[in-house]
């Protein structure tokens, strides 16, 4: 088989005759005469060194061989068109864009503020948000795949070649649905959790170790029924239609507290306060999409008060 002959009209004229089993129809769905789809079959059979088409009284049929290279050439032409797709997706070179790692405290509530102000100065400005755990975003912008991270200060072993300035702090909240038995309470008590299902951020991560830390400093154990998510929008849903409780960074809440949808219980978790802000990489120089996304976040937390 000569590949280098093989053109995409070949697999193209393949694919409508199979589907037509009639080479008049075919020629017709292509804007070609009859006599160039049979022209084009002929050379593609030559090509392939088989016969492909059998021709009968009221139209054609496949040989085996083409039953074969008709499965492969439409799966061939629809990744074809998909890799199209998404190169066309792609920006152009000289188009500012910027990655962003966000983390669920500022993924919910100050991100979004910030780049809906950035559109409205730069709305050709492309962005793109990736997620994840604060250690999957610190790899992902060690090794270049995202311009800088919004969150929480990562563990120190994960903070090489990597520097972090802080914006605001704040703390864990534990909240939960308006009609949760705790949260018409004016103290309720620690242990009174244990009761209810617990919604906990994911066991290895920064703001995990420190719910932990602040459960062990009250004396109290996890609870029995524990759920790990990191998901705010599961999270969120787990709270509205069960009694769970939610340990949650208080910028992935604060929207929802302003909206009346959650409630916080009113525990004092003020020890759990910690450093959040933006974390680039040491000594390198950030693009101009990175940049006016920067400018556009120091806005964001001045608005907030932060």
């Amino acid at each position: 088989m000569n590949f280098a002959r093989l053109k995409l009209r070949h697999l193209q004229c393949l694919v409508m005759v199979a589907q037509e089993r009639n080479l008049v129809r075919a020629a017709k769905a292509l804007a070609l005469t009859q006599p160039a789809v049979s022209k084009t079959i002929a050379e593609l059979e030559d090509i392939v060194g088989r016969q492909l088409l059998l021709r009968r009284r009221r139209g054609v049929e496949l040989t085996p061989a083409a039953e074969v290279l008709v499965r492969h050439s439409v799966a061939a032409l629809r990744g074809l068109r998909e890799g199209l797709g998404l190169a066309l997706e792609q920006p152009e070179l000289d188009q500012l864009q910027v990655a962003v790692g966000a983390l669920p405290n500022m993924a919910a509530h100050l991100l979004p503020v910030a780049v809906a102000a950035l559109h409205a100065r730069a709305p050709a400005l492309r962005v793109r948000v990736a997620s994840g755990t604060n250690a999957q975003l610190m790899t992902q912008l060690r090794q270049g795949e995202i311009d800088l991270v919004l969150g929480r200060l990562a563990q120190a072993s994960a903070m090489a070649d990597l520097a972090f300035e802080q914006l605001y702090s704040e703390p864990l909240l534990l909240v939960a649905r308006p009609g949760h038995p705790l949260a018409a309470q004016r103290r309720p008590k620690l242990d009174a959790l244990a009761a209810y299902p617990m919604v906990m951020p994911v066991s290895g991560t920064s703001i995990r170790h420190t719910a932990d830390a602040f459960l062990v400093a009250q004396g109290m154990a996890l609870p029995r029924c524990l759920v790990e998510a990191t998901d705010t929008s599961f999270a969120v849903g787990l709270l509205q239609c069960a009694d769970a409780v939610w340990f949650a960074p208080q910028g992935a809440v604060e929207g929802f507290l302003a909206r009346g949808e959650l409630r916080r219980l009113a525990i004092d978790t003020a020890s759990t306060e910690g450093p959040v802000g933006l974390t680039m990489r040491r000594g390198g120089e950030v693009g101009e999409g990175a940049r006016l996304l920067i400018e556009a976040i120091h806005e964001a937390v001045r608005r907030r008060g932060g």
